[in-house]
């Protein structure tokens, strides 16, 4: 799509959130690395070819909403879900993960990849060398569908096990940790990241069509449905906003990154607050007003229920250490206080300094320049003393120290 003038706040947040974005290059990348690895599973030589293997995407790569990491040089994550048509009684975790890792190891050696895969206590990790800047986590699984709705109907959510658009697309995982991992069972440990995207792409509908309907008429594409636009080819306000609250919240606990509030929550209870909002100053507005009202009490507990299994709690690891509950809340409060502050009282140029630290002066810096425009006549004085000014506005505030500022 065409670039908008950047003339006002919501312009200006919309390129500050491309510009911490994933680009489409390194999605298309992403994309043809994992298809690759699928490839590979399911190949008649395949250990595995039996089961069909499929390879898909989760977490925040699947719903639109991952971002660059902080210091430009780290790598960003893709996780992945290695599902096989396969039963309970056919594996156990242990062996199901030993099968999915021995055939991505001879993937790895047959591509001649430089780094070794990696096992997690859930994933296997595979580290691509060169200029990807990203590795997927890989995370082995089977179906799971009639124990997922067996496991809602057990909680109460009856309503909710019957509704095959939440236990669809659950899946039995591996964890090391679990007592059942080295043997043949029925109790595994369960997920459902197709279920959860599910319930995000809806609460965003009426912005998703929108926003593929203007793309499909600015690229003049031929298509039979708007809904034949890939998702990834837009954006909508909550998925920005999502976007510039990790940022945030990165930045925030950049020296105690172990007590970040986790990015399931966030996305989650934005997602829970969104009303469709066409703008990203209305939807992070609205979030931040509204964010913490998500929240419940259940007996004592704080709890943010996934809304495809509410008996599962986000927030589990809160009630064993009350910082993590208090850190939440510190960065909350602070988020408020930042974008507010911008929203409320800054020129849309001229971020207060905490925002701007979060983004990165230079990335700032770059907007701003965008936002003066090109000279109508090259070497006209006014118009190059208006970029000037602009520039030195954003430098009288200090350099950046951070080296992962300049993206």
């Amino acid at each position: 799509m065409p670039n908008k003038p950047i003339n006002d706040h919501e312009s200006f947040l919309e390129e500050v959130a491309k510009s911490i974005d994933i680009t489409p290059a390194q999605h298309e990348d992403a994309v043809a690395k994992y298809t690759s690895i699928g490839e590979w599973l399911d190949r008649p030589e395949s250990a595995l070819d039996e089961y069909d293997p499929e390879i898909f995407p989760q977490g925040s790569f699947l719903i639109g909403t991952a971002i660059r990491p902080l210091d430009n040089r780290e790598e960003f994550d893709i996780d992945l879900v290695c599902k096989l048509d396969a039963a309970k009684d056919d594996f156990s975790q242990k062996s199901l993960k030993t099968a999915v890792g021995a055939e991505i190891q001879s993937y790895a050696d047959a591509h001649a990849m430089t780094n070794e895969p990696v096992e997690g206590r859930r994933c296997w990790t595979l580290v691509y060398a060169g200029g990807a800047r990203f590795h997927m986590d890989i995370l082995p699984a089977i179906p799971d569908e009639e124990s997922y709705r067996v496991l809602l109907e057990t909680a109460g959510h009856f309503a909710a096990s019957r509704d095959v658009r939440v236990t669809g697309g659950a899946i039995a995982i591996t964890d090391k940790e679990h007592p059942n991992y080295h043997r043949i069972a029925d109790e595994w440990p369960s997920s459902n990241p197709v279920g959860y995207a599910a319930w995000f792409k809806e609460q965003m509908s009426g912005q998703l069509f929108e926003r593929k309907r203007d793309f499909a008429a600015s690229e003049q594409l031929v298509i039979a449905s708007v809904q034949d636009v890939p998702d990834h080819k837009v954006k909508t306000s909550l998925q920005r906003a999502i976007q510039l609250l990790k940022r945030h919240r990165d930045y925030f606990y950049r020296d105690d990154p172990e007590h970040k509030p986790i990015s399931i929550i966030i996305s989650t209870l934005a997602a829970k607050c969104y009303g469709n909002e066409r703008r990203i100053v209305d939807a992070l507005s609205l979030i931040l007003k509204n964010m913490d009202q998500h929240i419940e009490n259940r007996n004592g507990v704080a709890w943010v229920a996934n809304p495809v299994n509410p008996a599962e709690n986000f927030a589990d690891k809160w009630e064993g250490e009350v910082k993590k509950t208090q850190c939440f809340f510190d960065w909350l409060e602070a988020a408020r206080r930042d974008f507010g502050a911008y929203l409320r009282a800054s020129p849309f140029k001229q971020m207060p300094v905490e925002l701007e630290d979060a983004f990165g002066s230079v990335l700032v810096k770059r907007v701003v320049a965008s936002s003066v425009g090109p000279p109508a006549i090259v070497g006209l004085a006014a118009t190059t003393e208006r970029v000037d000014a602009a520039v030195r506005d954003v430098e009288r505030r200090g350099q950046s120290t951070q080296p992962w500022a300049d993206i």
